[in-house]
């Protein structure tokens, strides 16, 4: 049976260059220009230049990023939560 980690979800950005992630679940998508990550907290969306994987460890949910970071958003979490049921089941709650 495996372990359900618990991370705690923080974020550190330095000088807008490296971005540490920690309460990672998954890397939905990455570009040098848009990273799309599934955190313990919701769906982060990071918008930058020239962004690469400096490290990824998602058995310990962590990820850093090098490059130059512009944006920080997520969706919210009843958004991500609800991305799994259908149409109808959202329609007649």
């Amino acid at each position: 049976m495996e372990e359900k980690r618990s991370t705690k979800h923080r974020l550190i950005l330095d000088d807008r260059e490296i971005l540490e992630i920690s309460g990672v679940l998954n890397v939905e998508k990455f570009t040098d220009e848009d990273i799309l990550v599934s955190t313990e907290k919701g769906m982060l969306n990071v918008k930058g230049e020239k962004m690469h994987m400096k490290q990824l460890n998602l058995d310990e949910g962590v990820i850093v990023v090098e490059g130059y970071v512009k944006m920080l958003s997520y969706t919210e979490e009843s958004s991500v939560q609800e991305k799994g049921k259908g149409f109808f089941n959202r329609l007649f709650r």
